[in-house]
């Protein structure tokens, strides 16, 4: 057996006036109103003309000052302005440090409890996300144990639900959103470097972990998610293979959701057609850009190097408007947040901004203004997802039997191959492994006796969730 790479089609939006309502708001992930010298009046003022609604704000836990909430006096002043002109803030709450959680006596508890304490403070904030990005290791260690089996999900669990208890306890009403996930990870505890994990086995690891945890109770009400592109110049259309996630593969978020709480009290995602009150989970696109090329007479305003391939102003604009009409078209998704709306002068940072340090507009300025303006309805094609039962792009490729046949799968899957003789169900011969996504997985066959009848008989089972099964067979000729 040999398994054969094969080429991704990169996946495509179709566009077909529905004029069907969007529920889908925007905004960006930038705490430049936070710092700014005039309480973020200008900031949020900008973020009005661009037919912006929301900020998030990034607010840290130091466990070395549990009780203090970093940056208060920022917050103090820059809320209230946001709040003046219409842009609801939210808050992205997590640990300064990789290892708080685990590193910190009773560190879950305190980080909640931290939690708990902004939320008295700001009761303006209604939503808020627990935790950043804990599938990558500069915002969650350990990954994995000594053994190379994966841990960050549990742990990451745990502070969720406990999170979420602490912030219902201030106010039931508050909109608990989960995680903050990195589009992509490893997999690999034994990696040279960035030992992570992707979005949708940490998924697994998490849904394992509750199931583990007799929980009777949600640990979260939505989704927060990241779909950077996997490089700057990628189209937003490009995604990623199974298991990362693109801002074009959130059906994966979806089904990775149902096989991890699925018959839990945990909320899932509403499927077409389902018009009972719920509750559902929905997702926040809470942030996503592209780095674009500073102009040559702006390059003053920076330092450093730049340490990724470029966009031009007009490409980040066409990209960021695409974004706008892709969200607007899916029922599940709340909120898009950019990262950021004004660039980082570092160059080793982000300049995705549409506008410069020096308040000059970028060409994306008035690109995604006119995308949100145009985007109050789905003019795309409504996404429309329902949860699988099967294996997702399971199939099997028998034209060259009796000597060998083909299986593959959008997503990660196990197999068990049986050959039998019709006549009987002894197995002749068989083979069981797993296989990777959108990779082909050949089967040669032993030789059998010629002219005889044979049966072979695969099931594919999908990695996260066993149940989720395809069976294929065929009869043959020896």
């Amino acid at each position: 057996m040999r398994r054969i790479s094969a080429v991704l089609a990169s996946a495509c939006v179709a566009l077909a006036l529905t004029g069907a309502a969007s529920s889908t708001t925007f905004g960006v992930a930038d705490d430049a109103g936070k710092y700014a010298d005039d309480g973020g009046a200008g900031f949020f003022t900008m973020l009005t003309q661009l037919g912006m609604t929301e900020n998030r704000m990034a607010v840290f836990w130091d466990p070395s000052q549990p009780d203090t909430i970093v940056d208060q006096a920022f917050l103090d002043r820059a809320v209230p302005q946001a709040q003046k002109r219409g842009i609801d803030v939210m808050f992205a709450i997590y640990p300064l440090k990789a290892r708080a959680l685990v590193d910190t006596p009773n560190g879950i508890q305190l980080f909640a409890q931290y939690a708990a304490r902004v939320a008295e403070r700001y009761p303006y904030v209604r939503k808020m996300i627990c935790l950043n990005e804990g599938n990558q290791p500069r915002f969650h260690q350990p990954q994995f144990d000594d053994a190379g089996n994966g841990i960050s999900g549990v742990v990451q669990e745990q502070a969720m639900a406990a999170c979420y208890d602490a912030l219902k306890a201030v106010d039931p009403g508050i909109d608990v959103i989960a995680f903050g996930l990195s589009p992509r990870g490893n997999d690999d505890f034994e990696a040279p470097s960035n030992v992570s994990h992707s979005p949708i086995r940490f998924l697994k690891e998490v849904g394992d972990a509750y199931r583990a945890s007799g929980r009777a109770k949600p640990i979260a009400d939505d989704l927060s998610v990241h779909c950077y592109p996997n490089v700057n110049t990628d189209a937003p259309s490009v995604g990623y293979v199974w298991p990362k996630v693109g801002c074009v593969n959130l059906d994966r978020f979806k089904q990775a959701w149902w096989d991890a709480f699925h018959g839990t009290a945990q909320p899932l995602f509403r499927e077409a057609g389902d018009t009972s009150a719920g509750p559902f989970v929905r997702i926040f696109v809470d942030e996503v850009g592209y780095q674009a090329r500073i102009a040559p007479d702006k390059t003053s305003l920076y330092s450093g190097a730049e340490n990724v391939p470029l966009v031009d102003e007009t490409t980040q604009g066409t990209y960021y408007a695409q974004l706008v009409a892709l969200m607007a078209c899916d029922p599940d998704v709340a909120l898009l947040n950019f990262f950021h709306a004004v660039d980082e002068t570092n160059l080793a940072a982000w300049q995705s901004g549409v506008v410069l340090p020096d308040g000059t507009r970028r060409a994306s300025f008035a690109a995604v203004k006119d995308a949100i303006l145009a985007n109050q309805e789905c003019h795309g094609t409504q996404a429309e997802w329902r949860h699988a039962d099967h294996v997702v792009g399971a199939r099997a490729i028998f034209g060259t039997l009796p000597r060998s046949f083909v299986v593959r799968a959008d997503e990660g899957f196990s197999y068990e191959v049986r050959i039998t003789r019709p006549s009987s169900t002894r197995r002749l011969t068989g083979a069981a492994g797993d296989g990777e996504a959108a990779r082909d997985v050949l089967f040669k066959l032993p030789r059998l006796r010629h002219g005889r009848p044979y049966r072979v008989e695969i099931t594919l089972r999908a990695e996260t969730n066993p149940a989720r099964a395809t069976t294929f067979s065929r009869m043959f000729s020896g």
